[in-house]
Formats: C-alpha cells, structure tokens, sequence
C-alpha cells in the first residue's frame, strides 16, 4: 500500500503495538476488520495438530490482511504473529465500511491486492504440485533476491524449510543440490546467488512451464 493509502488509513484506524511473539489474529478468528502492518514483520502461518508451524508469508510495512473477512464473511485462515516489535493498524468492519465510501480508492487498491495474492498462490500450487524441493528453493531465493535487490538473501535453513513446507533435512539436502549445481554459495545466516543470469535461465529450463 502506497503512503498515500496509508495516510487516509490511519484516519478510520487503530494503531496497536505488539511485542515480538504475540499472537494478533487466529486461524478461525470470525471477527471481520483490515489489518495494515504500519511497523516491523508479522509472520502469517499455520501450527498443524503436530504443533510443526508452516510459515505462509512475512508482512511489513503497507502489507494488509484480513480481507477476506470483510468481502466473504469468512474466518481468518491463518495465525497472525509478530515476528517483532510491530505496529497493526486496526480498521473494524464498521470504519472500514465508512473508508471505502470516503475513498473508493482504497477498495480498488484492496481488489487489486487481493487479484495479485491469488495469482501467486496459484502459482506456488503449481509449484508444489510440480517441482522438486531444491527448484522451488532455487525459485525461492530468486524470487526474493529480485524484491530485496540484493545477490545475497538472508535465509536460515529453519527459515526456507518453513517456507516450503518441508523439515530443515530436506531443506538442507535442497540447499547443498544448489550448491553442487554453482548456483548459490552458502555464508552465514545468508545465501548468495553466484550469477543472476545463469539461475534466471537455470530456472526457465527446470520449472517446465512457460513464464507468464
């Protein structure tokens, strides 16, 4: 969300700070409302029955959630958490309903948003569905180099192995078949892309779908 959006968000919200760990929303919360990261990370993810945690994505700044409550009346999917010190703007539905009349910009960025959400889960359905691990890792760190514009990406093993739905042993393996093949190189706490070329076109040979 631009700062302009943002600006006419903070006049229908709450801002509410939480501490790193808490919890901010759960999966089957029913209450309905928009939720704007305004400050630091919160992580969106899922605790299976087994207690293991499936990390979905990290939100920052302008990043919104709970949409779905608001256009579908349905549940929240997932568990909101800090992941630190974050600020959450608060928009309940009634304020929400006065900002889309005042703004019917901020409706159509929130259509838009929601189009783009659906597209990339769509393509990381595919992903899985088709792809072997260390591909989707390879697409993984690319994919984050390209948004962070940097060859070197800050993932933990624990980290990428939460990403893509598999245990830090398989990530690892994933890892090191990268490694083998010379397209990254290991540092600590990071990953380097080694050329952004060769996995860009590594990438196009191995993920047997045409770009769209």
């Amino acid at each position: 969300m631009e700062e302009s959006l943002l600006t006419l968000c903070n006049q229908f919200g709450t801002p509410t700070e939480y501490e790193n760990g808490a919890m901010i929303h759960n999966r089957g919360d029913l209450k309905p409302g928009l939720s704007v990261v305004l400050a630091g990370q919160v992580k969106v993810g899922n605790y299976g029955v087994d207690g293991n945690y499936q990390l979905t994505t990290v939100l920052e700044r302008g990043d919104t959630f709970g949409e779905f409550t608001l256009y579908a009346s349905l549940a929240r999917t997932h568990h909101a958490q800090a992941m630190s010190d974050c600020t959450v703007l608060q928009i309940n539905e009634s304020r929400f309903r006065k900002l889309e009349v005042a703004h019917p910009e901020v409706g159509v960025f929130l259509t838009r948003n929601l189009a783009i959400k659906l597209h990339a889960t769509l393509e990381r359905l595919d992903d899985i569905l088709r792809l072997p691990t260390h591909v989707q890792l390879a697409k993984l760190i690319y994919q984050t180099s390209a948004a962070q514009h940097t060859t070197a990406v800050r993932l933990r093993q624990s980290d990428y192995a939460e990403r893509l739905g598999v245990t830090v042993l398989t990530a690892h393996k994933a890892l090191n078949k990268l490694v083998s093949l010379s397209l990254i190189r290991k540092q600590y706490g990071k990953v380097e892309i080694v050329d952004e070329a060769a996995m860009s076109e590594w990438l196009n040979d191995n993920t047997s779908l045409l770009p769209v």
